[in-house]
């Protein structure tokens, strides 16, 4: 895909796409001045801790810990933190696989967050998580955290009209309102550390303001950007997409 523009802050690459390789629902935000994605320092985690360990985790759990839902079959997710049957924003419940990870069990209790779920996501290689969206954003009842632990250079996040990659062990959010599609076509796996939480001012806090600004405009935005994506996929007559975590 072609690139009109690149920038690089902390290992962290921005890309903005090149008006021709846009896609309709990719068009909204371009010209709109919206901070779509941003680090989050206080995530940021040693990546050699968090490689090793991930390492012992996937030697140790089993298939029974394990979600089977890539586009090649082979396994996709492993939870750490399990979603609650109590409610939406309800806190969850740690699973045997978080006592593998203890920098992430560390990450987990040193903030008073309330953390909804938490996951260990698999993309194998030449794998492609299609353009989708979810109802996480630091101006949403929950957002989404991610901290990469194996991040093979050429694996990137489509958002809007850029496309971001961030190093392993720097943390990440974005506004995930607007369609992102995940893109590895490297030869290695891609690793991530997902985290959901509940969007009070605990988590506001170590963000950027702008990724919370002008919210008429991004509401308004996000909305014809899914509308345009549901109006493909209806002209395609391709099923809706749910991410496997």
């Amino acid at each position: 895909m072609t690139q009109q523009s690149q920038s690089a802050c902390n290992g962290r690459v921005t890309r903005e796409l090149s008006v021709e390789s846009l896609l309709p629902w990719q068009m909204v935000t371009l010209g709109s001045g919206l901070m779509l994605q941003a680090s989050c320092l206080d995530l940021r985690s040693e990546a050699a801790a968090l490689q090793a360990e991930f390492a012992a985790a996937d030697a140790a759990v089993g298939p029974a810990g394990r979600a089977f839902l890539a586009s090649d079959g082979s396994w996709s997710t492993m939870a750490l933190v399990q979603r609650s049957r109590l409610g939406v924003l309800a806190a969850g419940l740690p699973t045997p696989n978080l006592e593998h990870m203890p920098s992430v069990a560390a990450l987990l209790s040193r903030s008073n967050w309330t953390v909804v779920g938490c996951h260990l996501v698999r993309q194998p290689p030449h794998g492609t998580l299609p353009w989708h969206f979810e109802d996480q954003a630091p101006y949403s009842q929950e957002s989404r955290l991610l901290v990469p632990i194996h991040a093979p250079d050429g694996a990137e996040t489509l958002i809007g009209h850029e496309s971001v990659a961030y190093p392993a062990g720097m943390g990440w959010t974005g506004d995930f309102n607007f369609p992102h599609q995940v893109e590895n076509p490297t030869e290695s796996q891609r690793i991530i550390l997902i985290v959901d939480v509940v969007s009070g001012p605990e988590v506001r806090r170590l963000l950027p303001p702008a990724l919370m600004d002008k919210l008429p405009l991004r509401r308004a935005l996000a909305g014809e950007a899914r509308n345009r994506l549901l109006q493909w996929r209806a002209s395609r007559s391709e099923p809706g997409f749910s991410a496997p975590y």
